[in-house]
């Protein structure tokens, strides 16, 4: 059956009969040609192909609820009602393949990396260090992780100057960032967190984040991680003292 242009879009703006629409819809189905004329003489088919084109070639399934039976689609609003399902389904799509391929959550290390990316020269040297701050920082952060900072160590690690004991926190759990400056008076950083008991113990892993030489380990139930100052910064002797000291 042929059908005019006008008759096309007469359906397209639905002012043509049941009929007439039905059986512009049951041709369309076995005639590609007859689809590609309808969907030209429709002013809304390029907007849902735009659409269509934004959605990501491997985007996630999504599961639908099943359609319900309706007597005709022209009945329901014809190609209107298509059109308006079709660009759903789009958003959809869109809408799931953002959730599934967000970023995850950052960990406490890498928080802890961000912040430390802030530090200066500037931001250490007029800070307090004097033996009666650090006792205050260094009591109130003990009672905080429940367990000894080992302060002697830290003030003994070779060339870092110990300059402050702070308390953060992670998730609800305590976190403490223990400050030095090297001796070019760069920031440098030893934090742990309480995990807490059963947490999974893990062996030192070297990375750069946040632009910053990282290690990090966790036994006993504390995480336990060393920052740098830049990307290329040797931690190894701070390190071996650290994880040995620091052992359960």
């Amino acid at each position: 059956m042929k059908f005019s242009d006008e008759t096309l879009i007469a359906y397209l703006e639905g002012t043509v009969d049941d009929d007439q629409a039905t059986a512009i819809e049951h041709a369309v189905e076995d005639d590609p040609e007859l689809e590609a004329r309808l969907m030209a003489l429709d002013s809304f088919a390029p907007m849902v192909q735009a659409v269509f084109e934004k959605v990501p070639a491997e985007a996630p399934k999504v599961e639908l609820p099943e359609p319900q039976p309706v007597e005709s689609s022209y009945s329901s609003g014809g190609p209107w009602h298509l059109m308006a399902v079709a660009a759903s389904v789009a958003v959809v799509a869109v809408s799931a393949t953002f959730w599934t391929t967000r970023p995850e959550p950052l960990g406490w290390a890498q928080q802890a990396a961000i912040y430390q990316s802030l530090y200066v020269p500037d931001t250490i040297a007029s800070l307090d260090n004097s033996e009666q701050a650090l006792k205050m920082q260094f009591d109130l952060a003990e009672a905080e992780l429940g367990r000894s900072l080992n302060r002697e160590t830290l003030e003994a690690l070779p060339g870092m100057e110990l300059k402050r004991a702070q308390i953060l926190s992670f998730n609800g759990k305590p976190l403490v960032q223990v400050v030095f400056a090297d001796e070019q008076g760069q920031p440098f950083a030893f934090c742990i967190i309480r995990q807490g008991e059963g947490a999974p113990s893990n062996d030192v892993n070297l990375a750069e984040l946040s632009g910053l030489a990282t290690a990090t380990w966790s036994e006993g139930g504390y995480g336990y991680m060393l920052i740098g100052s830049n990307p290329q910064t040797p931690l190894e002797g701070q390190l071996d003292i650290l994880t040995t000291s620091f052992a359960s």
